[in-house]
Formats: C-alpha cells, sequence, structure tokens
C-alpha cells in the first residue's frame, strides 16, 4: 500500500500537541536504514521505531513525517492500510487500537531530496558534477528525513545504517562500527547508536567529501569537504584543528565534565542557510568558513567564535536539552556567550574576541531591542513555526550580553559552579529556564529571581545619560538619567564603569580614572563623581560591562570627535565610533557630519577589527540615513577616500577591507569604470589584490549599468570561475539587467519557482533590487505589497522571509511606501499571520527612522548653504 505524506507548506507543530503527546510517549528509540543510489533524485527509507505510550490517556499519537511515498506501515506487526485517514497533514497517525505500552511500528517509504538547504539537502557541484548529502534539523526538520517525534523534549537514541557509493564517506553522530561491500558494488555503513538526542540535533553527511584527521586526547576528530575546495581549506588545517582543541580543552576544565560524545567531525556543507549547526559529533558549517578569496584576521576570528559556539552546544544544548523552543534563547545566549569567553581565554585572538562580541551581538540585540517588534528573552513560542521568529537579536545578542553582565552580578566563580552543578544534575535531560537558574543560584549562592524578572522577563533597552554641572572647576553635581526606549517602560539595574579622561599638553587624552556605579531606577545620584576636576571628556560604560544604550554629555562628544583616534585602548575607540553611529540612527548627528568625522579620522585608526567596523557604519549612513539627493554626491567622497587609503596603508587586512569597501562604494557609472580599469590594467600604484569576489561584485555593477561590453565581461569571470559561487553570481547579474522584460521574467520566477535552490534564488533576488534603477523598478513597488501576503501563506517561512527581506522596495522611502506597509498591517490577521505582521512592523519601524534621517541630513545641508 503506499499514499502521499503531504507538502511543507503546511508543516507545524503546536506547543500544546508538543506537550500532550510528550507526557505519554517515552523511552523512543529508532533504528533506520537509508538507501542512496548516485544521480537519483530520491532515496529509500525504512524505519523502526520503539516507544513507551500511556496507552490510559488515549491521546491520538502520530509520527511527524513528510515523504513522497509511505509504501509499508506496521504496528506492532500488524499492518495497517495506508490511505488519506492515516497519512495526512504531514504526520503519520497511529491507530489506537493498535498501541500497547511498549509499542514497534515499522515503515518503509521513498522520499524526494530537499533543495532549500533543510531536511536531507542535495547539491551537485558544478564544477565535477559530484553528488553531496547533509541534513539540517533545526527547530521543526528532521521528519523530512525519518518520521519521528519531533519535538525537543522526546528524546531518542538513533542506530543507522546507510547504504551508499562506494566513493562516498558517510558521517553521523556516532562512531561507525563497520562498513559492508554489497553485491551491488555498494556499501553499508553501520553506525552506533547515539545516547538519547533531541530529533533536532540527528545528523547525516553523505557524499564524496575529502577528510583530514587529527585527535584530542581519545577523541578522533576529522574536518570534511567537497573536493572542489580543498585546497581552499588545506591551508587553515592546523588553525582549525588547534582551536578546536583548545575550546575542547577550555569547557572540560570549565564545566567540569569531559566531552561527552565518542568523536568530535566538522564537515563544510554546500548550499548551507546559516552558519553552523550543533549536532553532536557531527557538526555541519557553511562554506564560507573555507575562505576562497584572502581572508582577514577579523573573517578567522569570525570563524572562530562560530566554532567555539557550536561547540558549547556539545554539553548546552546537545547532553542537556530544551523541553520546548521557548527555551531556544538559552541555549543560543549561552553558546554566544561563552564562545566569547572561550576565544578570551584561550585562543591566539584573546581580548578581540569582546570587540567581536560588542560589534556583532551586542550592536545586533541594541537594534532589534528598538524595535516595536522587541520581546521578552524569555517568552513564549507557541508553534514551530514561531521558533523561526526567534532566531534574532534578542536571542543570540540580547541574551548573551544579560548572561555577560549576570556573570559580573554573580562573580565567574559563582557563575561556573553552578554550570558544573547543572551539568551534573541534568545529562542526558531536558530542562527549563528554572533549572538553569537554580544551578546558577546553587553555584553563586544568590537569589536570582528578581533579577530573571527584569532581564529575562521584559522586553526593551534602556539609555543611560550622564548630566552633570561643573562650578569652580570642578563637578558640581553628576546623576545618570536612565530611560526606556518606546514601546518599553522598565527599568533596570546596571553596574557601570564611569571613566574620566584629562587632556596632556598636546590636547591627547590620559586617563585619570574609574568609578563604579550602581544605577537604578529613573535618577542615580552618581556622588563618587562630585568634586573630581571637571574632566576633557567623560564615558559611562567604559569596558562594555552594561547592556544599555549610552549617551554622550554635549562636553565629551565635542572631545571624542576631535581625539577619538588618540585614545590608546581599541575597546574604547570602538565603544565611541558605537556610540557615533548610534547617534546618527537615532537622528542626533547628521549622516554627512558623520561620514565627514569617517573622512577626517579612520584614516589614523590602527587596529583592523575597528577599520571594519567604521568602514560598515559609514556604508550603513550612506545606505539608509542619507536622503536620495545626497547619495550620489557622498558615495562619490567615500569611494575616493577609500581609493586614497588604499596605497597608503601597509597591513595586509587593512588592503582587503578598504579595496572591498571601495568596490562596494561605487554607484555612479564613472566609478565603476574606474573598476573596470583595475580589472583591465591591474591595480598599478594602489597596490591591492582584485580577489574573484569582487571582480563578479564588478562586473555585476557593470551589468547593472548596462555598459555595452558587460556581456563578453560575464564571460570573462564565467571561464575564470566555474563554481558554485560563480553560477550565483551569474543568477545575480542576469537579475540585474535594467531591463523590464528581464525584470518581469525573474518576478515570476520568484513567485513559482520551487524547485531551484534557495541560495540561487536568493543570488537572483539581490540582483533584481538596485538602487539605481529605481524607474524600471517602479512596477513591483505595487507588486510586491499585492502578492507578499499570498506568499507568507503559500510558501514555507525560510522562503517567503527571504523574498521579503531582499525584495522589499529598500529604494523607495517614503511616505508613500509607509502608507503602504501599513494599509498591509491593517489587513493581516495578528494570530494567523505573525511572521508578515513582525516583518511589515519592523519595516514600518525602520522607514519612520530613516525619514527622520532625512529631515536632519536636508537640514544639515540647508545650513552649510
Amino acid at each position: 500500500m503506499s499514499a502521499t505524506g503531504g507538502s511543507t507548506e503546511t508543516d507545524n507543530l503546536t506547543e500544546v500537541q508538543a506537550r500532550e503527546r510528550g507526557a505519554n510517549i517515552s523511552k523512543a528509540s529508532y533504528r533506520l536504514t537509508l538507501d542512496f543510489v548516485k544521480g537519483a533524485n530520491e532515496y529509500k527509507g525504512k524505519l523502526t521505531a520503539k516507544f513507551n505510550y500511556k496507552k490510559a490517556n488515549g491521546a491520538e499519537v502520530f509520527l511527524d513525517a513528510i515523504t513522497k511515498t509511505v509504501h509499508k506501515l506496521e504496528v506492532n506487526n500488524k499492518e495497517v492500510t495506508v490511505d488519506a485517514n492515516v497519512v495526512k497533514d504531514n504526520r503519520i497517525f497511529l491507530p489506537s487500537n493498535l498501541l500497547q505500552e511498549t509499542n514497534d511500528v515499522v515503515i518503509s517509504y521513498t522520499n524526494a531530496y530537499d533543495k532549500n538547504g533543510n531536511g536531507l539537502h542535495h547539491f551537485v557541484d558544478p564544477e565535477d558534477k559530484q553528488e553531496y548529502l547533509y541534513t539540517n534539523f533545526e527547530p521543526f526538520y528532521a521528519h523530512r528525513l525519518l518520521p519521528c517525534f519531533d519535538q525537543p523534549d522526546i528524546k531518542g537514541t538513533i542506530e543507522l545504517e546507510v547504504i551508499a557509493p562506494k566513493e562516498w564517506v558517510a558521517v553521523a553522530n556516532d562512531s561507525e562500527l563497520k562498513a559492508t561491500t554489497l553485491d551491488d558494488g555498494r556499501v553499508s555503513h553501520l553506525f552506533k547508536a547515539t545516547p538519547p538526542l533531541s530529533t533536532y540535533l540527528y545528523a547525516l553527511v553523505v557524499g564524496p567529501y575529502d577528510k583530514y584527521e587529527d585527535k584530542y586526547g581519545s577523541v578522533p576528530m576529522a574536518m570534511y569537504a567537497r573536493k572542489s575546495l580543498t585546497k581552499y581549506l588545506e591551508p587553515d588545517l592546523q588553525e582549525l584543528f588547534t582551536i578546536t582543541k583548545q575550546g575542547l580543552k577550555f569547557y572540560e576544565d570549565f564545566y567540569d565534565y569531559k566531552y561527552p560524545f565518542t568523536k568530535y567531525d566538522q564537515i563544510f556543507c554546500p548550499e548551507y542557510n546559516i552558519g553552523a549547526m550543533e549536532n553532536p559529533g557531527c557538526i555541519t558549517y557553511t562554506e564560507r568558513y573555507i575562505f576562497r578569496d584572502p581572508a582577514t584576521d577579523e573573517q578567522r576570528l569570525r570563524r572562530a567564535d562560530t566554532f567555539l559556539h557550536e561547540m558549547a552546544h556539545m554539553w548546552f544544548g546537545d547532553l542537556v536539552s530544551p523541553v520546548w523552543w521557548d527555551g531556544l534563547w538559552l541555549n543560543e545566549s549561552f553558546a554566544s556567550y561563552m564562545a566569547a569567553l572561550a576565544i578570551a581565554e584561550s585562543t591566539r585572538f584573546g581580548s578581540k574576541s569582546w570587540l567581536e562580541f560588542h560589534s556583532s551581538y551586542k550592536r545586533w540585540a541594541y537594534r532589534e531591542d528598538q524595535l516595536s517588534t522587541t520581546h521578552p528573552i524569555q517568552g513564549t513560542v507557541i508553534d514551530t513555526n514561531s521558533t523561526f521568529q526567534t532566531f534574532d537579536g534578542i536571542t543570540y545578542g540580547k541574551g548573551a550580553s544579560v548572561l555577560k553582565q549576570l556573570v559580573s552580578v554573580v562573580s565567574m566563580e559563582g557563575f561556573k559552579a553552578g554550570m558544573q552543578h547543572y551539568f551534573k544534575k541534568h545529562p542526558w535531560g531536558n530542562t527549563t529556564i528554572g533549572d538553569f537558574l537554580n544551578a546558577i543560584e546553587v553555584g553563586a549562592k544568590k537569589p536570582l529571581k528578581e533579577w530573571s524578572k527584569l532581564w529575562l522577563e521584559t522586553a526593551g533597552l534602556n539609555t543611560l545619560t550622564p548630566v552633570w554641572t561643573a562650578e569652580g572647576g570642578n563637578i558640581k553635581s553628576f546623576t545618570i538619567e536612565q530611560t526606556a526606549v518606546a514601546p518599553t517602560t522598565t527599568l533596570r539595574p546596571h553596574k557601570l564603569e564611569v571613566a574620566l579622561f584629562d587632556a596632556g599638553a598636546d590636547g591627547a587624552p590620559v586617563f585619570r580614572t574609574s568609578v563604579l556605579i550602581d544605577v537604578n531606577g529613573a535618577s542615580t545620584n552618581a556622588s563618587a563623581l562630585v568634586g573630581q576636576k571637571v574632566p576633557a571628556c567623560l564615558f559611562i560604560n567604559h569596558n562594555d560591562h552594561a547592556y544599555a544604550k549610552v549617551a554622550l554629555d554635549p562636553v565629551s562628544f565635542a572631545y571624542l570627535k576631535d581625539h577619538v583616534e588618540k585614545f590608546p585602548d581599541n575597546m574604547f575607540r570602538q565603544l565611541v565610533w558605537s556610540a557615533f553611529a548610534n547617534m546618527v540612527r537615532d537622528a542626533q548627528v547628521p549622516p554627512q557630519e558623520f561620514l565627514e568625522l569617517v573622512h577626517k579620522k579612520a584614516s589614523f585608526e590602527t587596529d583592523p577589527k575597528l577599520v571594519q567596523f567604521i568602514v560598515r557604519a559609514a556604508e550603513g549612513a550612506l545606505g539608509s540615513f542619507l536622503p536620495e539627493e545626497f547619495k550620489e554626491e557622498y558615495s562619490e567622497k567615500f569611494f575616493n577616500f577609500c581609493l586614497a587609503r588604499l596605497p597608503e596603508v601597509k597591513n595586509s587586512d587593512d588592503k582587503i577591507i578598504w579595496a572591498r569597501a571601495l568596490v562596494r562604494s561605487a554607484q555612479s557609472p564613472k566609478n565603476v569604470q574606474q573598476l573596470l580599469g583595475f580589472i583591465d590594467n591591474g591595480t598599478g600604484s594602489y597596490n591591492f589584490e582584485l580577489d574573484q569576489d569582487m571582480r563578479w561584485g564588478i562586473v555585476q555593477a557593470a551589468a547593472s549599468h548596462a555598459f555595452p561590453d558587460s556581456a563578453a565581461r560575464v564571460d570573462t569571470e564565467k571561464a575564470r570561475d566555474g563554481s558554485d559561487r560563480g553560477l550565483r553570481a551569474l543568477e545575480a547579474i542576469r537579475a540585474s539587467a535594467p531591463d523590464p522584460a528581464v525584470k518581469a521574467t525573474e518576478w515570476q520566477k520568484f513567485l513559482t519557482d520551487t524547485t531551484a535552490s534557495m541560495k540561487m534564488l536568493n543570488a537572483a533576488m539581490g540582483g533584481f533590487n538596485t538602487r539605481h534603477q529605481k524607474v524600471v523598478l517602479a512596477p513591483y513597488v505595487n507588486k510586491f505589497f499585492e502578492e507578499i501576503h499570498n506568499v507568507f501563506k503559500t510558501r514555507e517561512f525560510l522562503f517567503a522571509e527571504n523574498f521579503y527581506n531582499i525584495l522589499f522596495p529598500f529604494y523607495k522611502v517614503d511616505e508613500e511606501t509607509l502608507t503602504k506597509c501599513e494599509t498591509l498591517l491593517k489587513g493581516l490577521d495578528t494570530e494567523k499571520d505573525t511572521a508578515l505582521v513582525r516583518c511589515v512592523k519592523e519595516s514600518i519601524d525602520d522607514i519612520k527612522r530613516e525619514l527622520a534621517c532625512y529631515a536632519l541630513a536636508r537640514k544639515y545641508a540647508a545650513e552649510k548653504k
């Protein structure tokens, strides 16, 4: 008998359903055989699932399952007729009359490969035509590979057999027990049964991956990559294995708990949707971490951060897992904080880790915590569809920042003792936030209920502003005023380090002192600063302890603008530049003034990490906060500034940063023509390497301006780069043509193509929306708002979100677009359209913010005339 398994478009599990099923099902285990044939577009599976069932409860029992065809279903040795009553709504329903206290369910099925990077993704390398497979299951995709109870609190062991072509390797969570050659020449790989794992952590990687081996103590380690990329990976293997060993030692010592799995394999996967996934013993990564072009040390630091983030999950997330997806924040917040700590304490990057933590996690959190869609760190997740919306800056960035602050409250030793208690108490179990906080209370011997209420259970960001007066050359009064960023009203306690600086004989800053201040309520009297000599400047979040937006007083702002480059501490300079960028975003400083400051001061910056930070802030000001009528002028100025930097900088990382910024900043045909000259004639006295990614960017810019020789240039680059990256570049270039017929064809493809890979569609969408093509794109403003609701109703969340974020008409920020957003929002159901509601609300927030910045920019320009 056979039946089809349904559509992925309606795939969802509610928390109520999960809790009911979790109360009835226990001791799950799976025995899975997968059968792969080279060149096929589908695979076969046979599953034996065992579990205990509380039959007295009488609740309906189903396995989550997306299958192409279910051929056979047996429940406790009784064959079940497979029809539309049994296989429906992406589930396999088990007849209650056949269920017992202990159960065996056998299912034979056929399934198609996935193309969107989730489930079991299938990729064919365009260079050598080799096939590569890998899984990605978080949060609710394991049932695309095998029918299962796909929720985190029904942990189960899995014993896996993989039958595959002999040229293919197979990697899973646990160690391979044996490999047997079959009569047809293929190989059967049998894996050891895993310990109890949440289903989203199951993993499988299959294909002709190249393997590199090492060892950490008795733990075997390996790295895998597809054959066409190993030439880029091999120079970095020693660095990557070293970071892996350093991380494992750090975590074992910190947790006082040995690495809990049998091996540590790391695999780089093609067309990977996210940065990485913490599958125990089988960690998967995006191939962006294999550097095809020269890489900066900042890129290497970010890669190390990802490596140690996923490693932190081996204990927190894998050994101990959340009961439900409202605990996702704790998984990700904890791993984000611990990775920064591990890098700082155990790798060559040292304190640069905290620069990365601020520029990536904290700034991401600050942005999202100021949106109308902000939410508490510990919130409610009503279903698996809602889980996707929690992979955000609050879950990762704010949660990690708050944990960093928690450590300052309970002490590092208290935090460490609490974590050691946690892992010893809950191994292989599922926990809630209460279990975590109880463990920290045990370790720190401090109550945390009030702290949790203020920081985890309420939303929003606070702004801290120093207000002080002077008399006779001394500080007469000093308060720190605290406000909540709308729409929230909660005021919180903050522990701040206020630093005071004097001006030396040459005007350069001289550190005088720092004072710890406990901020509480709307106004805190900082009496420890009263009587101090008036400083040249002060900063109220020195060393970045607090999670709060920091305002600059007028005296300090004026001094810092003139002397920011003279402060010796890298973290302090980054905090100052971050404060400047926030003031632009908050319409307190005109974007032109900020860009002029960049041109004046960025050439003095000596730390490439900060150079990158300043460059990105400048690009944000140019792209988001400067009105259209000034973009060409200031883009030209920034282009010329980047060009001027190139012959001056000696550091190779600085060369890369400024060269990439140069390519991104070329907006006018004149600037694009200058870049084409570098392709044709070399970089000459500018003395930088024009890597392949830059070449593709330049050629795409030329095509978007309809340069007459664009087609020939595309052919040249295609001959240079026939990789998957090259194919994605070709997709973007084709979609970027300023031709109404091309735009119409591409738009229709976005709406109807369900077979192309997600990465290819994303590339084409990225090329479609080009700022200087406002005329040819004009019809697609209305089309976007007409189609977007249906896209969210009929397509999977990941595609719909990408469609929205990439194709939203960012090139037309005005009152008309704002009205269209508001009208769309009014027509949505806040309960059924939650994902789209969030996207639209955030667009409204962004447009209002940008329009406020535009008004300030226009006022500044008028006053300068």
